[in-house]
Order: C-alpha cells, then sequence, then structure tokens
C-alpha cells in the first residue's frame, strides 16, 4: 500500500497547485480535481504539463461562479483532509470557500492556498504566473543568457518550488494534526517557489557589502575561474557539451593531472580546494588552455577519463534524451502511460523511493469531468470513518512550534541533501549537524553553506574515533530521522549504513540522498549542480532554442532538498500511523528529472513541452515576453480575454480581432508576427512612459527587476513582516540578512531564525548533553577528535 492511501484531496486550483496535488497522489492520495467547465485552461496550453500532473486523479468539472457550484465544493471540502485553492487573495472569501468559513463545517481541515506572491505581498493583486513572478522577483537578472539584458526564464522553477513547499507545509500540518486534532492553513506562492531556489545564492551581509562582494549567480559560470572551483561547460571535439565540477575534495587537482596543468597549477594541502583563490597566473594559464584541450578529444573520451580520476563530469543532453541512460531506467524514473489526448508516452515518474520501491505507475490523467457524476453520487468519497481522521492524543498550543519535538542528525555535506533538514528546522524541528574536524567543504562558499545550514546546531567530530563511537550512536538514538547523502560505500565504513542505524535505533526514519542513486551502473559517479540539470535537458531549455547549453537558476539542489523534506516527512507520517520505519532514498538525479517533468516523450521519440523559449530568450509566446523600450524593458504575460484587450486597448495592436492571434493555438503558429508587432510598439516609448499608460488597466505587464534586487529585497520591511527575510547578528559579519521561511502555517509558535553554525559551535554542549565529561572533551579536543568553538573565538563559519 502507498503511504498516503486514504488521503483526501480536494485540488480547486490551478497552475502550481496541480503540482502539488499530483505529489500526494503519486504516494496514495486520492485526489480530486475540481476544474472549471471545459477543464483547466493548461489542457490546452500545455497538454504535456496535465499528462503529468493530472495522472492518478479524478476529474470534476465544477462552476465556482455559481451558488450551487460553490456549495458542492463546500459538501466535499467537509469530508476532505486537504483542500488546496489558488485564486488571486481575497477571492475565496467571495466565495465562502476561505478556511475559515471551511473549517467551521471540518475542523481538521488542513487548507493550502498557492498565490501568485502571497496574501499579504503588495504585488498581492497580480495574477499567479510563472514569467511575471521571475520578472519581480529578479530570476530574470541572474539567468545566464547569450546577450546582454534580462533572460525571460525558460524552466517553470517558481511553480516547481511553490509545489513542493505547499506539499512540505501541507504533510508537516499533517503531523501536528496527528497530535492535536487541528486543521490549519498552509499559505506560499509562486514568489516563495523562486525564492527557495534563490536561497542557495542569495543573502548579504554587513561585511559582504563593505567588501563588496556580489551574489553569486549563474552568470559567473560562464567566466575565467578565479578558484579553484571550476563550475562550467565545455564543448568537446565532437560537438558535444560536457559540464565539470570541482567540488569534491581534491577534485581541482585530479582534474589539473588530467588536462596536463599539474605542473603549472599545483595541489593545494589536504585537497580543500573548494573556495581557495588562484593566482593570477594560475588563473590566466587554465583560462587560456582548458578549453583547447576539451576540444582535442571527442565527449566520451572525457567522460571516461574524468571517472577514472573521480571528477566530477556530466554530460549535457537534450530533454528526453537521458530517459534511455541507463542509471534513469535503473531508478525506475520513467514511466509510460496512454494519454487521452497525446497518446502513448514516456514521462517522469515518481522521485522518492521508500524501502528500494518506486510507488506503481499510476492512470493517465482523466478527461475534463470525467468522474463528476460518480463524485456528485458518492458525495467524492465513501469509507466511514476517514482514514486519516485523528483523535487528539496531545493538547492544543497554539504556541508551540510545528514540528517542536521532532530530532534530526544530519550527516550530509554540500547542499541539496542538509537543505531538506534545513526545511524542517524552519519549522522548529531540532536538527543537530554531524560533521567531520575539517567540516563539511561546503564552508568554503559562505551564501550556499549558510542557506542550507540555517537553524542547526554543529559538532564537529572523527566520525572513525572509538572514543566518539558512544556519541554517534547516543545521537542516532536521539534522532527521529538519520540524513546523509554519502557516496555509496563511505556510510558502511563508518558504521552509519540503514541496517547498521536501526540496529541502534529502530524507529529512526533513514534518509539517503545520494547523487545517482544507492546502486545502479552509475552508483559511483560524482555529482554537483547544476550538472545534473544539463544531463536532464535543463541547461538547453534555458538557454533557448538552437543555442549552447547555459546553467540555471533552478537547479538540482534546492530541488533535491525539497524533495528529500517531502520524503522524510511522508515517511515520519507512515511511522506514526504504523509504526513502520522506512527507508527513504531520493537521489539527486531523480530530483533534477523532477524539474523537467513537463516535457514527455512521444511514442516517436520526439519530446512534448519542450523547447519553449526563442532563440533570443525573451520569451516562451509573443504574450509571455520581454520586450525592449525605448530604453529599459517591459515583461507582458497576458492569457486571459479582459488581460489582452487591455493590452490592445494601450498598444494599438489588434490581436484577438486578427485570426492569426484570435486563439491561443493561433498565435503559438503565428507568434513571430505577434512579437514583431509588439516589439515595433514598445520600443518608441520608455519603460515608465508604458507603465504608466498600462497603469489601473487589467494588463499584467511590469518592469523586471535588475541586478540591485537581491540588496532591496534582503531591506524591504514588507518582506521581513512576511517573515521571508530574516535579519540577524552575526559575531563576525555584522548583520546578514537573507532568505528564511518560505511557508506560512497558521496557528503555530514563531520559529525565530538562527543563522548557520560555526564549525563546532555546539560540540561542547552536545557531548555533554550526551555523558561526556569535560575533561575527556578536552583531551578529545587536543588530540584533534572534536573541534569546539570556544567563547570569545570567531564564529566564522
Amino acid at each position: 500500500m502507498k503511504p498516503l492511501a486514504g488521503l483526501r484531496v480536494l485540488d480547486c486550483s490551478l497552475g502550481a497547485g496541480p503540482r502539488a496535488s499530483a505529489l500526494l497522489a503519486d504516494y496514495g492520495a486520492d485526489v480530486i480535481w475540481a476544474e472549471p467547465p471545459g477543464g483547466d485552461p493548461t489542457r490546452a496550453l500545455e497538454p504535456a504539463t496535465v499528462a503529468v500532473f493530472g495522472r492518478g486523479k479524478r476529474s470534476l468539472t465544477v462552476d465556482v461562479g455559481t451558488e450551487d457550484g460553490c456549495e458542492v465544493l463546500t459538501g466535499l471540502a467537509a469530508r476532505a483532509d486537504i483542500f488546496i485553492e489558488g485564486w488571486q487573495p481575497g477571492r475565496a472569501r467571495q466565495l465562502g470557500l476561505d478556511f475559515e468559513t471551511l473549517k467551521a463545517r471540518n475542523p481538521q481541515l488542513i487548507y493550502a492556498s498557492i498565490s501568485g506572491f502571497g496574501q499579504d505581498d503588495p504585488n498581492r493583486d497580480l495574477p499567479p504566473y510563472e514569467g511575471l513572478v521571475h520578472a519581480v522577483v529578479g530570476s530574470m537578472a541572474y539567468q545566464a543568457g547569450h546577450r546582454e539584458g534580462p533572460v525571460f526564464q525558460g524552466l517553470p522553477f517558481a511553480s516547481i518550488g511553490a509545489s513542493q513547499l505547499a506539499v512540505v507545509g501541507i504533510l508537516a500540518a499533517l503531523y501536528r494534526r496527528q497530535e492535536d486534532g487541528v486543521g490549519r492553513r498552509v499559505e506560499t506562492s509562486l514568489f516563495d517557489g523562486a525564492l527557495a531556489f534563490h536561497q542557495m545564492l542569495w543573502g548579504e551581509s554587513d561585511a559582504s557589502l563593505a567588501a563588496g562582494i556580489a551574489s553569486l549567480d549563474g552568470r559567473a559560470l560562464l567566466s575565467r575561474s578565479r578558484t579553484r572551483l571550476i563550475t562550467r561547460t565545455f564543448l568537446c571535439g565532437d560537438g558535444q557539451y560536457l559540464g565539470i565540477h570541482t567540488g569534491a575534495v581534491g577534485a581541482f587537482s585530479r582534474l589539473m593531472k588530467v588536462l596536463g596543468l599539474d605542473d603549472r597549477i599545483k595541489p593545494v594541502e589536504g585537497g580543500f580546494d573548494m573556495g581557495t583563490p588562484l593566482t593570477e597566473a594560475e588563473s590566466q594559464v587554465l583560462e587560456s588552455h582548458i578549453h583547447g584541450v576539451f576540444a582535442s578529444h571527442p565527449r566520451d573520451y572525457w567522460v571516461k577519463r574524468m571517472m577514472e580520476a573521480d571528477v566530477c563530469a556530466i554530460e549535457h543532453l537534450a530533454p528526453t534524451t537521458c530517459f534511455d541512460e541507463p542509471q534513469v531506467r535503473h531508478n525506475g524514473m520513467i514511466a509510460t502511460l496512454n494519454d487521452p489526448v497525446l497518446g502513448r508516452i514516456e514521462q517522469v515518474a515518481p522521485g522518492i523511493r521508500f524501502d528500494d520501491c518506486a510507488p506503481p505507475v499510476l492512470e493517465a490523467a482523466p478527461p475534463p469531468g470525467r468522474d463528476t457524476a460518480a463524485i456528485m453520487a458518492s458525495g467524492g468519497w465513501t469509507a466511514e470513518p476517514p482514514p486519516w481522521r485523528t483523535t487528539p492524543t496531545a493538547a492544543v498550543d497554539p504556541d508551540r512550534a510545528l514540528m517542536a519535538g521532532l530530532n534530526i542528525l544530519d550527516l550530509g555535506a554540500y547542499y541539496a541533501g542538509p537543505y531538506s533538514s534545513r526545511l524542517l528546522a524552519d519549522f522548529g524541528a531540532n536538527v543537530i549537524k554531524l560533521e567531520p574536524t575539517v567540516g563539511d567543504q561546503l564552508r568554503g562558499i559562505e551564501r550556499p553553506f549558510f542557506g542550507a545550514q540555517a537553524g542547526k546546531r554543529s559538532i564537529a567530530a572523527n566520525l572513525k574515533s572509538a572514543a566518539l563511537r558512544p556519541a554517534i550512536e547516543g545521537l542516532i538514538k536521539w534522532a527521529d530521522v538519520v540524513h546523509h547523502n554519502m557516496r555509496p560505500g563511505a556510510a558502511e565504513r563508518l558504521g552509519l549504513r540503514r541496517d547498521q542505524v536501526h540496529a541502534i535505533n529502530p524507529k529512526a526514519v533513514y534518509l539517503y540522498a545520494p547523487g545517482w542513486g544507492a546502486n545502479g551502473p552509475f552508483m559511483k559517479r560524482q555529482s554537483f549542480a547544476p550538472m545534473l540539470s544539463g544531463y536532464v535537458g535543463s541547461s538547453f531549455e534555458v538557454a533557448g532554442l538552437y543555442n549552447e547549453p547555459l546553467p540555471s537558476v533552478g537547479n538540482e539542489d534546492p530541488g533535491n532538498g525539497l524533495l528529500g523534506a517531502v520524503g522524510m516527512l511522508i515517511a515520519l507520517l507512515e511511522r506514526r500511523r504504523t509504526g513502520t520505519s522506512r527507508f527513504c532514498e531520493n537521489p539527486q538525479l531523480n530530483a533534477a528529472l523532477g524539474m523537467v517533468a513537463h516535457i514527455v516523450r512521444h511514442a516517436d521519440g520526439q519530446p512534448i513541452g519542450a523547447g519553449r523559449l526563442d532563440v533570443l530568450q525573451m520569451g516562451v509566446e509573443a504574450l509571455e515576453s520581454l520586450y525592449e523600450t525605448a530604453d529599459g524593458w517591459l515583461c507582458v504575460v497576458a492569457r486571459e480575454e479582459p488581460e489582452i484587450r487591455a493590452i490592445e486597448a494601450v498598444s494599438g495592436v489588434k490581436v484577438l480581432a486578427d485570426a492569426r492571434f484570435a486563439t491561443p493555438k493561433a498565435r503559438a503558429e503565428n507568434r513571430d508576427d505577434l512579437a514583431d508587432q509588439l516589439r515595433a510598439v514598445f520600443e518608441t516609448r520608455s519603460t515608465a512612459a508604458w507603465l504608466k499608460a498600462f497603469a489601473g488597466s487589467a494588463a499584467p505587464i511590469v518592469q523586471p527587476a535588475d541586478r540591485d534586487i537581491v540588496h532591496q529585497l534582503m531591506n524591504d520591511a514588507s518582506q521581513r513582516r512576511i517573515g521571508r527575510i530574516a535579519e540577524v547578528r552575526h559575531p563576525d559579519k555584522g548583520n546578514v540578512r537573507e532568505v528564511a521561511k518560505l511557508v506560512r502555517i497558521s496557528d503555530t509558535g514563531e520559529v525565530p531564525h538562527r543563522l548557520a553554525p560555526a564549525l563546532g559551535e555546539h560540540s561542547k554542549e552536545i557531548l555533554i548533553w550526551l555523558g561526556y565529561s569535560v575533561e575527556t572533551i578536552e583531551e578529545l579536543k587536543r588530540k584533534g577528535e572534536i573541534r569546539v568553538l570556544e567563547p570569545g573565538r570567531s564564529a566564522a563559519s
């Protein structure tokens, strides 16, 4: 049986919401998809998206513009566990489908809202369109491009992030509901979803501002290497592309040896290269030789050489090409379905594995309204009592943090794995980071480390020390979840294999986040973001038609962290319901595939849903595009008739009255003609003039943010009030401002934001709690078996 079997979900949303309910359906939830008459508009615009995120659901068509339609939804909500909506803020209340109204009839209802910008954001009235969100949040300023200026985003990572944040919030609220029986409101947005990916690189401190250190971004990956961290794509001798990443210990030096540059660029002691600068001469040698060396042999030659040298080297492939790769097949990541619209297709399967098993393939997405009559006749669900309804075992305490009492031992390194536990730390989970005495390799790059490790405590210890084995076992006994992302074989050598952990604590959920998989033909290959994004086709999607691949802002590192948090919570829910503790695996490869799940492959071998971004990286449709003005840029995203009419009225360009542009299909076929007309008009006036002309109209048009957006966002009072941005004092860096909580949940206590811990900051207090004497701790410190941050010493990461 799937772990969420029997969970009742009523999804009334469009856009990101169906992605969220699809993730729940994949693991057994019974989802009723309430669509407008005629079906979700996405069916016509993006049929491949619906083929994936509509699978395994029942379809009900209902008109919320009528009293009868709202009554139908109210009745279903009274029997549901989860209600998902994506209306504009305030609309649910107008319909009588708001949280307070529905909770009055169903006190255990978990109510999830996924809007464009959030209930309290200054841009709350803008429609929830992917392109608008990326323009406002700053993705377009930071996405690498083949030209100057903002770049339209070719990957829907705002929707991906929003849907997964919503599921994390839903499952966390459900976990708490099993204790106190209280339904809660979960609120997030596409804006939050985009920030979940930018969180990896965005933030600032007084020290970074004083030093003139800018936020990292994808464009920097295209430039000359100034440090011993190489994260770039190279053209090989056969015209194919290969991504190289030297984030692993010693990888940079091993690469220099393979390339024949080790006589001029010497290794550093210990192999901890990340963040170590190159001299000017070394940087020049590297840049002047590396491209030519890679161009001297075909890609397969370099893949073999790099695998032999244990350097991360990953092929950049076109979308769906990797469907035939052996590890993808080994992981069970390709499902074949007979879609009622597209026919026989292959699509990305669910990415989380429990006890080495992939969830069974679900049935294809239903036609609109297929199940309306049956749902109306049965009232939606027939089982009584509802399987997931609970009898409270704890008193209601609205001041208690949502995940208070949950203990997580995190042995992970870098970003993708540790971001999972950081998300739960935001809800009050007690997370201890157990790292080696030299520290997590990612500590060499401040911003990603801070993003993945906020809210945790750190103990730095020699994991091979016999004297510290009781401490490690004590932490395992304490933990509800044990997580790591070590390469296959490493955990076994440390006594941390899943059976070894379960021998110590049979109740612990074991979450493993490898790169390629726990087993399989590529299990030993290194993986680093954004290289697996290139493997699954994301790098071509963000580059635009016919262009060479580019690094994607939305990549598999945050994506894998989000997916891991979902897996962790599903496993915890099942443990609470059945007493069974699962082994949970979420490979980075699977998460990368999830980022392009909206692209499917037809039986004829052709991808469907790929290649929407044009060659100039301006847009995906003429009415979802960037346009240059006389002095800057505008972002236009118009889908509904009133929005298009407003553009016609102000611009003078006839759209709906022209047969070439009258329907979405016609506009797609004549995209260039419409774009040319709009381009000629928009370039005649300034950005400010156009914004003034469109002010007060229904036209969704904004000025895309520039690269100052990070500083603006970190100092935006409204974002701090919402809780998205936190400012915390650091002993060395002054005030640090960074992305904080991206999901808001009602009736829970606030969790103060805590910065990532310094190396060994909590070693002493944790060891004392585990029963070690002060004298023993001092002896372990003297022998170098632990690192301890002494009072008054630098807390720099």
